[in-house]
C-alpha cells in the first residue's frame, strides 16, 4: 500500500507519456527512497531508468520496504491526459489495484487493476562517454522536433568541443551545430566522435522537456548515446540508445 501526492501533475504525466513511447506495460518500484521505473523497449534499441525520489513528492507514503505496482501504459496515459494545469495527482494503491485521484477544481478518481510484468534484467550501462555536454531541455526538443521530418536516422557528432546534430533525407539535409560560445550548450566535454541512432527513438524522449529544464547528452564513436534529464529533487529520466548498424 502507498500514497503520493504529485504537485506538478502535468510535468509528471509527460514523464509517463515518453514511458510509453517505449513500452506498453511498466512497474512502479516504490520504496521508502521513491519510485523508479526501467525497461527496454521490444526492439531493444532502448533502456530507459527513471527515479523519482521521495522528495520529488509533496506527500510520499509506502508500507513496508518494497512494493511493485504493475499497470498498462495506454490505461494509465489515457487517465492522465485528463489532467488540468492546476491539478495536483495523488498515487495510491490497494491490493489489487493503483488509483489516480486529481484533485483541483474538483476532485476526479480512476482505478485501474494491477498486472503482473515481468521484472527487467538491466543491460550493463557502465560506459565511458568520450564526449559529454549539458544543456537545456528545451533546446534539445526544439532541435530534435524540427529534424525529425527530414530522415529515418540522425548523426549526433563532436568536434573541439562543439555538438552537432544532422540529417541526411530525401527533402535534403540539416546540420546543427552547439556550443558553449555560442550560449546554445551549458557545458562541454571530450574529444572528437561521431555515432548514427535511429530518429524515431530520439524524437520520442522530446516529450521530456515537459518535465525538465536541464539534461545531459554523452556518446562517442559506436557506442549507445545516453540521454540524462534531470527532475526535481534529484530524479531522473535516463535513456540509453544503440547505435544503428553502418
Amino acid at each position: 500500500m502507498m500514497k503520493a501526492r504529485v504537485v506538478d501533475a502535468v510535468s509528471f504525466s509527460y514523464i509517463l507519456r515518453t514511458v510509453g513511447e517505449f513500452l506498453s506495460e511498466a512497474n512502479f518500484i516504490v520504496t521508502n527512497d521513491g519510485i523508479k521505473i526501467s525497461g527496454i523497449d521490444p526492439s531493444r534499441v532502448v533502456f530507459l531508468d527513471i527515479f523519482m525520489p521521495a522528495a520529488y513528492f509533496e506527500d510520499f507514503e509506502v508500507n513496508g520496504e518494497k512494493e511493485i505496482l504493475g499497470f498498462n501504459l495506454e490505461d494509465v496515459n489515457d487517465i492522465l491526459k485528463r489532467v488540468a494545469k492546476d491539478d495536483s495527482l495523488i498515487i495510491s494503491s490497494s491490493e489489487s489495484k493503483i488509483i489516480f485521484t486529481f484533485d483541483g477544481e474538483f476532485t476526479r478518481s480512476f482505478e485501474l487493476p494491477l498486472i503482473q510484468v515481468e521484472a527487467t534484467q538491466p543491460p550493463s550501462v557502465n560506459l565511458e562517454f568520450p564526449f559529454k555536454a549539458k544543456l537545456l531541455t528545451i533546446t534539445y526538443a526544439d532541435i530534435i522536433d524540427e529534424l525529425s521530418d527530414l530522415g529515418e536516422a540522425i548523426i549526433i557528432s563532436s568536434k573541439d568541443n562543439k555538438l552537432y546534430f544532422e540529417v541526411e533525407g530525401d527533402m535534403g539535409s540539416s546540420k546543427v551545430e552547439l556550443s558553449t560560445e555560442g550560449g546554445t550548450l551549458l557545458e562541454a566535454s571530450g574529444s572528437d566522435a561521431s555515432s548514427v541512432y535511429g530518429m524515431e527513438y530520439i524524437a520520442n524522449t522530446s516529450k521530456m522537456r515537459r518535465a525538465s529544464d536541464t539534461m545531459e547528452l554523452s556518446f562517442g564513436s559506436q557506442i549507445p548515446l545516453k540521454l540524462h534529464f534531470e527532475l526535481p529533487q534529484g530524479g531522473y529520466g535516463d535513456f540509453y540508445i544503440a547505435p544503428r548498424a553502418e
